[in-house]
């Protein structure tokens, strides 16, 4: 359903046209929308206004707003496409944001540092610890949210990097040398296993940050454990925004699947766009490959729902 509209998000502020009006570096957004209208960004830095976005010809909306270093909440005013809301005006969090708004996960959340976009600021310390080989690996299978149960835990409350980090010696001592994190990415809701996903980029705020997430990585690796993440690059939540962009763009209109696999919208890996020559799927898809081993890491990944990805 679209965001309902406020006063504050009714008003088109066209101050970035005049830069020397507002102090800051310009930091870039982007939105990745061929064929919608309407395009807008909305952030807490000015009370919501809405910025109108200027599309270029590879379809991607873009703008620049001087922001100081801090940490903003933002988000996307479209008119979307999709058959379930075509025409109609929707608010949307950044679909290839690596982490969601504190406040909503209906925003995307950017971290502003030294003047630049800087979504994991963990400084690595055992970037040269060797790891073991394929043919070596003892993997432990780690649902974060239930690693939990030992001294000092409480038992209703979830599993957390940081929680997760001092439980790290124990799984040495058992002889394991890498862990398959379950799915970290933002779910719907907060007791899940993680396999429909609301972003293939962001990761999940009730275990922590992507900092938080890099830390983890890196107290693993100094003791000579991978960490392999388990991806679902198969489908996503109804109501992720990829769906509500565009849904026939990135997903199938009708899923091909049997009763069986009807996990939810599916990445049509098939369709090509002829006038842009992208393949919008394929694209977001190897983009949060690329993303989760630049920002963290990641030393591997264990794909779910392999039968049903065409």
């Amino acid at each position: 359903m679209p965001a309902r509209k406020s006063k504050a998000t009714e008003t088109t502020d066209d101050s970035t046209k005049n830069p020397a009006k507002a102090k800051g570096a310009k930091i870039p957004f982007a939105l990745l929308a061929p064929y919608n209208e309407d395009v807008q960004l909305m952030g807490e830095w000015d009370g919501w206004k809405k910025h109108k976005m200027k599309k270029g010809k590879d379809g991607v909306w873009r703008i620049e707003i001087p922001l100081e270093d801090g940490d903003y909440e933002y988000k996307f005013s479209l008119k979307s496409k999709s058959y379930f809301a075509d025409g109609q005006q929707v608010e949307i969090a950044d679909p290839v944001a690596i982490e969601l708004g504190k406040t909503t996960r209906d925003n995307a959340l950017v971290r502003v540092r030294n003047g630049q976009i800087s979504p994991v600021n963990y400084e690595w310390k055992h970037n040269d610890v060797p790891l073991v080989p394929n043919r070596d690996l003892v993997i432990y299978e780690m649902h974060l949210g239930d690693f939990c149960g030992g001294p000092g835990d409480v038992d209703d409350q979830p599993g957390t990097f940081k929680k997760a980090i001092e439980k790290l010696d124990y799984l040495t001592e058992l002889g394991i040398n890498a862990i398959e994190l379950m799915p970290v990415t933002e779910i719907p809701g907060n007791n899940y296993w993680g396999y429909s996903q609301r972003s293939l980029y962001a990761v999940e705020n009730r275990y922590g940050t992507p900092d938080e997430l890099a830390e983890f990585i890196d107290e693993c690796h100094g003791r000579g454990i991978r960490v392999i993440l388990d991806v679902v690059f198969n489908h996503m939540d109804t109501d992720s925004p990829l769906t509500m962009i565009d849904h026939n763009y990135f997903f199938y209109g009708e899923n091909p699947d049997g009763p069986e696999l009807q996990f939810g919208p599916k990445f049509n890996f098939e369709f090509h766009d002829e006038a842009l020559g992208l393949w919008p799927a394929r694209q977001h898809v190897i983009g949060a490959m690329y993303a989760w081993q630049d920002l963290v890491h990641s030393a591997g990944y264990r794909f779910d729902a392999t039968r049903a990805i065409k």
